[in-house]
């Protein structure tokens, strides 16, 4: 390297110098300005998928959803190495969230530099002379194509926002530095009807593919239903204030169910395989490999939230609520909770799972645990599949919504009973492991008759059939009963008095996390903070 270092330097003491304007007036070697970008081959897609990489932010996305959607409720406990590791998140799951939270400060910031991405791109792509991957002109119907998914990431990091923060500010352009103490708080309202409008018009844009019509080498982009399907959980969201939601909401489920483009996985635990993502049952995946040179990125989530003794760090530890949740003959306990004592294969022997070094509930999580053979060679790329949407989730979204709205009580059983037929049908037998503590008896769940009650059998079977995979808070956020929850989970002998520190919502019926402090000093004020924080 040294020997190469002195011929560069010689060579360049050789080169002829000149004063013409032509040779000052060079563009930078090696400088790509946005003109020459977007006039590159590839330069659309590329500029896609930059918009599709804020669910590739590990510390800011991903791990924030765990803690937020898991570990801040009663679903999870924190875990980790020990109470001083990352307790801000132990801080979430008390009722005691401050400002300065990191979690909260990693989830807002990585959700707007996503933002920031769609905004761009929404600002260059429609002038731009793109190309294909090959330098042909780029075809006008996959522009608008890559214009639609990108419309509706930016309306999904939104969602993502609004059912934290409660209002937040609506920016829809790359706005200048020195126009940041101009930035103020839309209206929750208002950013859930900005939400919507992008998404119905995504979703309306002839360009956007239905699933029916995704090659398998897509997997994993935007389609019809994916939008509809967010659409739906849009609605349900703010139903709970304005019950006429729940009908837009049931119209918005009934859409993905009458394409016919997904059905129910067979069997549950395939769901949390290698490959889950090509399941007819996976309606907005993101998916996680280590192929750069594809834009698939790997993901440290397995790592984070597995037992410390299989090389994890140990966190999202499931409560006994959650396991009690489960009824004694529903297979999809086995694969959604890890006992001590689990054994899976190891190349230099089996892995018995061993939680006695650090605090943990005495379980972990099974759908986010890579055995060792489907973990990756180093630090964040192992591949994994992250269901935002699953066919299931629509399913209870509809019945949820036909229940709330006035439906028949019979339909919304039936769909209920159909996750419950595939979880009694499914597997009892983990195959991806040597021995399980957990056994699960091979009887049928009980059928739900229309008379019983509907609304509490659909949240339960939200709870199992979703079980830790980020929307435990989002569902108590919506019924309005995240602080009733949690203050009565606080009073069980095992909770270690979490949730005892929650307090209504200062305002209205939702509850919001405070608004990261750092972003208010950045606006120099002009971003007020949430009522009672």
């Amino acid at each position: 390297m040294k020997k190469l270092i002195y011929i560069i330097s010689f060579a360049a003491l050789l080169l002829p110098v000149s004063c013409s304007k032509d040779f000052l007036n060079r563009p930078p070697v090696g400088k790509q300005t946005d003109e020459s970008f977007y006039k590159s081959p590839g330069a659309g897609f590329k500029t896609l998928i930059n918009c599709y990489l804020g669910f590739y932010n590990f510390w800011g996305y991903q791990a924030a959803l765990a803690e937020l959607g898991n570990m801040a409720t009663d679903e999870s406990d924190k875990g980790g190495s020990d109470a001083g590791d990352r307790p801000f998140v132990t801080d979430l799951g008390f009722g005691r969230t401050q400002s300065s939270n990191e979690t909260l400060q990693g989830f807002w910031a990585a959700c707007y530099k996503a933002i920031g991405n769609c905004n761009e791109a929404l600002e260059k792509l429609p002038d731009a002379p793109l190309l294909d991957d090959k330098g042909n002109p780029l075809d006008e119907n996959i522009k608008k194509r890559y214009l639609a998914e990108i419309h509706f990431l930016r309306a999904y990091y939104y969602l993502d926002l609004v059912r934290i923060f409660g209002g937040v500010p609506l920016v829809t352009k790359t706005i200048p530095v020195d126009d940041r103490n101009k930035i103020v708080k839309a209206t929750t309202q208002e950013v859930f009807q900005f939400i919507i409008t992008e998404m119905e018009a995504a979703a309306g844009d002839a360009a956007l593919p239905s699933r029916n019509q995704l090659p398998a080498a897509e997997l994993g982009r935007v389609t019809k239903e994916a939008i509809w399907a967010a659409q739906a959980r849009a609605y349900l969201f703010f139903a709970e204030d304005d019950k006429a939601l729940y009908a837009k909401a049931r119209d918005a489920a009934k859409k993905v169910i009458d394409s016919k483009a997904f059905s129910l996985e067979p069997d549950y635990q395939k769901l949390f395989l290698a490959d889950a993502y090509k399941s007819k049952e996976v309606v907005f995946p993101i998916i996680f490999g280590d192929n750069p040179g594809a834009f698939i990125y790997g993901t440290t989530l397995p790592v984070y939230c597995s037992p410390r003794s299989a090389g994890g760090w140990g966190f999202d530890c499931p409560t006994k609520s959650l396991v009690d949740e489960f009824e004694p003959n529903d297979p999809r306990a086995l694969f959604s909770i890890l006992d001590q004592g689990d054994v899976f294969p190891n190349p230099t022997g089996n892995e018995k799972l061993d939680f006695s070094t650090y605090p943990n509930t005495g379980h972990h999580n099974r759908k986010i645990f890579l055995p060792a053979n489907r973990r990756g060679q180093g630090w964040g790329d192992d591949a994994y599949t992250m269901h935002l949407i699953r066919y299931a989730d629509v399913l209870l979204m509809y019945a949820e919504a036909l229940l709330e709205s006035g439906g028949s009580k019979q339909e919304v059983a039936d769909y209920i009973n159909d996750i419950r037929h595939r979880a009694s049908t499914s597997s009892h037998t983990d195959v991806e492991a040597i021995s399980r503590i957990r056994t699960v008896a091979n009887t049928p769940l009980p059928i739900v008759s229309a008379g019983a009650d509907l609304r509490k059998a659909v949240r339960h079977e939200r709870r199992t059939e979703l079980a830790l995979e980020y929307g435990r808070v989002f569902d108590l956020i919506r019924w309005n009963n995240y602080v009733t929850t949690m203050k009565d989970y606080s009073t069980k002998p095992y909770s270690g008095g979490k949730g005892g520190n929650f307090r209504p919502p200062a305002s209205g019926n939702k509850y919001v996390f405070p608004i990261p402090q750092v972003e208010i000093d950045r606006s120099g004020g002009s971003i007020k903070q949430n009522e009672g924080y």
